[in-house]
């Protein structure tokens, strides 16, 4: 847990995450979720860009997807409470879609927005929480997520459930990408 006080250095403190024994998470910050990026390299896109301006250049119409940076407002630990970020690997996990298919279950359903912090709240979880690899970041990551709730299930399956949305041709334990 020294590793990510003021004083520690960035790369040490990059390369010792810290697993407080739980969390549980307090609020989830619902005003945006995820950023666009390229689809080829993953660098991040101006909401206003097209197209990457480095891919673009040999890949006509490289196009863009969407990766998730969901901000849990607050995390409690046993004895403090953070920010921490979630970035696409460790946000799919509570989320159960890719960041592109959020966006779209968001256009059809915009009131699930504000939903996701009611679901996501109270929910006990291991996660493993770092400070950015550059050390300039004002929050912890997580690396990794855990539910420990032995029922837990993703947020979009319970949003479906909720809105009555089933997915065309598929049981929702076989959907592509969920």
């Amino acid at each position: 847990m020294a590793s990510h006080g003021a004083s520690s250095s960035s790369s040490a403190a990059a390369e010792n995450p810290w697993t407080p024994p739980y969390c549980s998470v307090v609020a989830v910050d619902t005003s945006t979720f995820c950023y666009r990026v390229c689809s080829i390299c993953e660098r991040t896109l101006a909401d206003t860009a097209s197209d990457c301006p480095v891919c673009s250049r040999r890949i006509p119409n490289a196009g863009s997807k969407h990766l998730y940076r969901l901000l849990v407002v607050s995390v409690g630990t046993v004895d403090r409470v953070m920010v921490v970020v979630c970035f696409d690997r460790a946000a799919r996990v509570l989320m159960g879609c890719s960041a592109d298919e959020w966006t779209d279950f968001l256009g059809a359903h915009p009131a699930a927005r504000e939903k996701v912090g009611e679901l996501l709240q109270g929910e006990m979880l291991r996660m493993t929480l770092s400070r950015s690899k550059r050390g300039n970041a004002e929050h912890l990551r997580a690396a990794s997520v855990v539910p420990l709730r032995a029922g837990f299930r993703p947020v979009i399956d319970r949003l479906r459930r909720l809105y009555g949305v089933v997915e065309a041709g598929a049981p929702s334990s076989s959907r592509r990408g969920c």
